[in-house]
């Protein structure tokens, strides 16, 4: 079967299926990347159905496939819908899994153990019983993280085959199935906790396919960080003393050292969030006194126990646990103590001072993403995807590649959505609002919302940067809009989502988790509002300590090679909640004068989808009125004004 025999099938099994020649290029692209065992990068418009675009020709290749993404919808969407469509055209079987983290299932032995020391929930005791995964997902609660932690499946607590309920477990059975599987589906943590193993935890594979690929880089910061706070830390020296019998003076020597050196750390750092650019020589002490426990740990036999139903096993492997916490804590510590160029430390607090943490994040993750996931050993080809991953300039792809550090033998394509964007929506920037940092901002953009929900009959996702900004014009406006208004926090995320869908003319204000991963059709989202170009936050560590890299080097701009893509990127990210179908229509509403006032505005607009710009709202009373008004004006699709006409950064199929 070639790729045009897959996408002719596609017509004749599902009679709903539109034909999208925006589909078929970005799969016979993919296709070209497997085919000559290279890197591909590809931005794919809303609509244009990249993950079946992906599938088809990764089941052709008859190799085994690894699909990453970074949200459970996504990876759901492959397991339920993409991959079953998959199948239903393919004139061969193909068996597809999907793999979580061993943290998501119970463990069988951990949790009868359990049983026997505490209480536990009825409904959590009929749901082990039933369940036939294991997995946390099927559960409509969640148990409190101290019971999980207690339950779950861990890699430091495990007898592998020689537990008693190693037949059973629904951790093993899931990796067997993925050992069997040609297509597995996984989040980007657990591909890069795999990367990091040297392939320990997924089978070998032989493509590997990045969905939300613009998220990869930052899961990678966030996984090779290492932490430390003070209840931690106080946590797991009481669980050496009670799950391994350490002795209780090497306890308190530690408990000592850690109260003397956050106490150093809260008289130093006033703020919430403090970046440490010197050494804390205050950190070896407590260093010090950790590595007498590790010793005490690691020299253990345990030959004092009876060895009933393997006690000494499981008394080593709770103390290997424990050892490998305290490595973490121990790498961290030395990056307190001895700075590094290479990594950023950082202390944050809570207002009362109670919790206190260090941070260390590496500075460049592409190195690793080079070494461990582009050019790891036996990967033939990668694919990397997304709706949001040109960002402008000469070639629109410079800064994602360098997130992951590949900048040659690359196939790159921008594949426009197949969306018609001047004929179904519009874009309002507003005049003479000030700017985002005058104090006047908040309150004339709570006057600008008001102005916009009026002509839209509510219908809107209000989408801000900041829980300050959003609370502010919410406190302003909220209560007088005359529609159902509600705003992240009044309630969970996903119940706040039912809400808006089961209420007419719902008005939702949200922060950072409503800027993407929410895809809601038709006429119940017709105007998405944004606060500012989301301008990554200053007192951000990670950020800063990059930008001031970047700042020392003459050749190189910190605004133009990072704030600036990286706002780009994000923004495309809002506006994509707008347009989902061939039938959405609406109006994107972005408060910021800078689009228009600055000669970076300009750039940005550029790289968004070409819709009909608005700088007034004057004689616009209904927004449905003026939209359709609009649609009779412009030539029918075909006839000009294409979609593709106007797109910046468009790049055909190039190798460089």
């Amino acid at each position: 079967m070639s790729i045009t025999d897959a996408f002719i099938r596609l017509a004749e099994v599902l009679p709903s299926y539109e034909h999208r020649p925006q589909q078929f290029d970005l799969a016979t692209a993919i296709a070209r990347s497997f085919d000559e065992q290279t890197t591909g990068i590809f931005e794919a418009g809303t609509g244009t159905g990249k993950s079946l675009a992906s599938l088809i020709p990764a089941a052709l290749s008859g190799k085994r496939v690894v699909v990453s993404t970074n949200t459970i919808s996504l990876q759901e969407q492959y397991i339920n819908k993409d991959i079953p469509t998959l199948k239903s055209i393919l004139p061969f079987n193909i068996e597809a899994v999907l793999l979580k983290g061993r943290g998501n299932y119970v463990g069988l032995r951990r949790w009868e153990e359990h049983l026997l020391q505490q209480e536990v929930a009825d409904d959590l005791i009929d749901w082990v019983q039933n369940t036939t995964t294991g997995d946390a997902s099927e559960l409509d609660f969640m148990p409190n993280f101290e019971t999980w932690f207690e339950i779950n499946s861990n890699s430091d607590d495990c007898l592998r085959n020689k537990c008693p309920k190693y037949n059973s477990c629904f951790y093993f059975s899931a990796k067997k199935q993925a050992e069997e599987a040609d297509i597995l589906v996984v989040n980007h943590a657990l591909l890069l906790a795999d990367a990091s193993s040297h392939g320990n935890i997924l089978p070998k594979y032989d493509l590997l396919i990045v969905d939300e690929a613009h998220h990869l880089p930052d899961v990678a910061t966030s996984a090779f960080s290492f932490s430390l706070n003070n209840r931690g830390l106080r946590a797991v020296a009481n669980k050496a003393i009670k799950k391994v019998g350490a002795p209780s003076g090497l306890v308190n020597d530690i408990e000592y050292e850690a109260f003397e050196f956050f106490n150093f750390l809260l008289q130093r750092c006033h703020g919430m969030r403090t970046r440490l650019r010197e050494g804390v020589l205050q950190a070896q002490q407590l260093s010090a006194t950790i590595e007498v426990l590790k010793t005490w740990l690691d020299e253990q036999t345990f030959d004092n126990l009876l060895d009933v139903e393997m006690a000494r096993e499981r008394a080593k492997l709770k103390a290997k646990a424990i050892v490998s916490t305290l490595n973490g804590y121990l790498a961290c510590l030395s990056l307190v103590a001895f700075p590094d160029p290479n990594w950023v430390v950082w202390v944050e607090r809570d207002l009362q001072g109670t919790r206190v943490e260090i941070v260390a994040a590496p500075l460049d993750v592409s190195p690793f993403i080079r070494e461990h996931l582009i050019e790891r050993n036996g990967l033939e080809a990668s694919v990397w995807m997304s709706a949001t991953l040109a960002t402008g300039s000469d070639d629109p792809f410079r800064f994602f590649k360098s997130t992951i550090g590949t900048d040659r033998h690359v196939i790159q394509q921008v594949v426009p959505s197949p969306f018609d964007f001047k004929r179904q929506s519009v874009l309002y920037l507003p005049k003479n609002l000030p700017e985002p940092n005058d104090s006047a901002f908040i309150p004339r953009a709570a006057e600008e919302i008001d102005r916009i929900l009026s002509i839209t009959d509510g219908r809107a996702f209000v989408l801000f940067t900041s829980k300050a900004a959003m609370n502010g014009a919410y406190d302003l406006i909220g209560e007088h809009l005359g529609f159902p208004c509600k705003k992240q926090g009044d309630m969970p995320r996903k119940r706040l989502i039912d809400w808006f869908l089961d209420t007419p003319n719902a008005v939702l204000f949200g922060t950072s988790s409503f800027w993407e991963g929410v895809s809601i059709d038709g006429d119940k989202l017709s105007c998405v509002i944004i606060d500012r170009i989301p301008f990554q936050v200053p007192d951000d560590p990670v950020h800063e300590a990059r930008c001031d890299v970047l700042k020392s080097d003459p050749e190189r701009s910190w605004f133009t090679d990072l704030s600036l893509p990286h706002a780009t990127m994000r923004l495309k990210q809002g506006i994509g909640r707008l347009i989902r179908t061939h039938k959405d229509r609406g109006m994107v509403a972005i408060l910021d004068p800078r689009l228009t006032s600055k000669s970076y505005g300009k750039r940005i607009l550029a790289c968004l989808p070409p819709m009909t710009i608005l700088r007034t709202l004057n004689n616009i009373v209904s927004l449905d009125e003026y939209l359709d008004q609009q649609a009779l004006a412009m030539p029918a699709p075909g006839l000009g004004n294409g979609i593709v006409e106007g797109i910046a950064g468009f790049v055909p199929h190039q190798i460089q």
